[in-house]
């Protein structure tokens, strides 16, 4: 037993999270609001995709000045 509203909230909410599960983010939300949630998940990939390559040239820069660096 249990208060029929929460459990109709908790069923809603596991409903909302199984379809941006496998639908992607903000999948529920109405056009316009859905829009601009795809648009700032993109923008955030885009900057990840571009965060991580610098991180790799700078990983192999350093490993290039470790090799040509003198040892003792």
């Amino acid at each position: 037993m249990g208060n029929p509203a929460s459990d109709k909230r908790k069923k809603t909410e596991k409903r909302r999270k199984r379809y941006e599960q496998r639908l992607g983010p903000g999948v529920y939300l109405p056009k316009e609001e859905r829009e601009q949630v795809n648009a700032a998940v993109a923008n955030m990939l885009a900057e990840k995709k571009q965060h991580s390559i610098a991180a790799r040239k700078a990983r192999a820069e350093k490993k290039v000045a470790a090799a040509a660096a003198p040892k003792k």
